[in-house]
């Protein structure tokens, strides 16, 4: 009797601290304290590009020696999360047979399958490089020998897992000669936080999500940081002081998403664990293009990684048929010269007095992510959508340290002087005074670069 009393007592505490602990997390999670600014009524954004494609970076399939799964699996769940391209990275086995490395890239259920491979350099760390005439697991002869390959190939590259393990991360202290750097690596950050105190509150909300039909809300919610991060910071530090690629014209890699996708396993009925279908729909690489992507798909997976090079990116945590209407980037007021009329100056710039909004006329060019303007008076950043996008919040970041908070629906913020500007953008369910409840991360851009003005100021 005295033993059943010591378990009842026992299972009772036990699935109090149960609770406590679940409770704790989940509130942790949802709860921040950020104080918000009144953005502006909806601008009129900048110019939409020509054209816009969506989809993930780096996915594996069964011709890596770690991860099974097909590519007509990859491109059919590509196709439901209404994606437009996957760039695979696999890396090649010793035995793997040499005709499944000869198709750089096919179009398989109207997806872009851009057949990349993940490659080590030896005491640099890794990336991944699309439509290289050979397939390699590591390469060894430096990274001067492996970018003229590169340029040879006319080749796409991408730092990959920057910040990840101690035997991929990153060595070099930029990114010369690479096109992108993954800013977000979903394998890397589900690592980190299953390690963490929370772990079990992840796996059971993931678990559960696996059965409801929700997996990719509660994969996404392993970011519950938002874009303040070491990955970010390592990233911007790339921008800051014009970028290590301003010689060559562009001001620094572009930050991408990838997804170190590996399914290892295969359930009863079929269905891959990792899954497809949840992991396509978390992290998505939305891309400008000058113009469609064509029928050719080596044409087509060239387009797109010069596209991706130029930097006219940004990144959305789900939600990709919602981001497709958001539009960013550097506009003039009317006539190009002078302050906008209603406008106050602060320690940021000239910006809008609440309840005033600036009626600002687009230049005939603006200056998009990815891209560089020079500085003058009344240069502002807008952003915004087409169509209300709900509750929503702005981050602007200038040379890696935070401008402010803005509430959507848009963003109209003057430049207060040069530096590498980006924006990040948030929703939220409820907000009392600087308590905001379930804020979490949605869309992030890359920096637009605004260079000192012809004088100097």
């Amino acid at each position: 009797m005295v033993k059943r009393r010591f378990l009842l007592r026992a299972a009772r505490w036990f699935l109090v601290a149960a609770g406590v602990y679940f409770a704790a997390v989940y509130a942790g999670a949802r709860l921040d304290w950020v104080a918000m600014g009144e953005g502006s009524a909806r601008p009129a954004p900048p110019p939409a590009p020509s054209t816009r494609v969506a989809g993930a970076i780096h996915v594996h399939t069964r011709r890596s020696h770690d991860a099974i799964g097909t590519e007509a699996e990859v491109a059919r769940a590509a196709r439901a999360a209404g994606l437009d391209f996957v760039f695979l990275a696999d890396h090649r086995d010793v035995g793997a047979p040499a005709a499944e490395w000869e198709r750089t890239a096919l179009w398989e259920e109207g997806v872009l399958l851009v057949r990349g491979q993940e490659i080590r350099l030896e005491r640099v760390g890794k990336v991944l490089v699309d439509r290289l005439d050979t397939a390699v697991a590591s390469w060894t002869g430096g990274v001067e020998s492996f970018l003229a390959r590169v340029e040879r190939d006319s080749a796409f590259t991408v730092v990959a897992h920057p910040r990840g393990r101690p035997g991929d991360a990153w060595r070099l202290p930029g990114a010369p000669g690479m096109a992108a750097w993954e800013v977000f690596d979903f394998a890397d950050v589900a690592r980190r936080r299953l390690a963490s105190p929370s772990v079990a509150y992840h796996l059971v909300a993931l678990v559960s999500g696996e059965l409801m039909g929700r997996a990719e809300h509660n994969w996404l919610r392993l970011y519950r940081d938002g874009f303040r991060s070491p990955g970010v910071a390592a990233f911007d530090s790339l921008w800051v002081g014009g970028g290590t690629g301003a010689a060559a014209g562009h001001p620094g890699p572009t930050a991408v998403g990838g997804l170190d996708m590996h399914p290892k396993a295969r359930l009863p009925g079929g269905r891959l664990l990792p899954d497809y279908a949840s992991s396509l729909r978390t992290m998505i690489n939305h891309v400008a293009l000058d113009a469609p992507l064509g029928p050719d798909p080596v044409a087509a997976a060239r387009a797109l990684g010069a596209a991706i090079r130029r930097g006219d990116v940004f990144v959305s945590f789900g939600d990709a048929a919602g981001a497709r209407g958001f539009r960013v980037g550097m506009v003039a007021p009317r006539g190009g010269a002078g302050p906008t009329p209603g406008l106050s100056t602060s320690a940021e710039g000239a910006i809008p007095d609440v309840g005033e909004s600036a009626t600002l006329a687009p230049l005939p060019a603006h200056a998009p992510p990815g891209g560089t303007t020079r500085m003058a008076a009344g240069l502002q950043l807008e952003a915004g959508f087409a169509t209300d996008p709900g509750r929503v919040a702005y981050r602007v970041v200038r040379d890696g340290r935070e401008v402010g908070w803005w509430r959507g629906p848009g963003l109209s913020r003057a430049v207060a002087g040069p530096g590498a500007y980006r924006v990040e953008l948030y929703r939220y369910s409820a907000r009392v005074g600087r308590l905001v409840w379930n804020l979490r991360p949605w869309i992030f851009v890359n920096p637009v670069l605004v260079r000192p003005s012809a004088g100097g100021g």
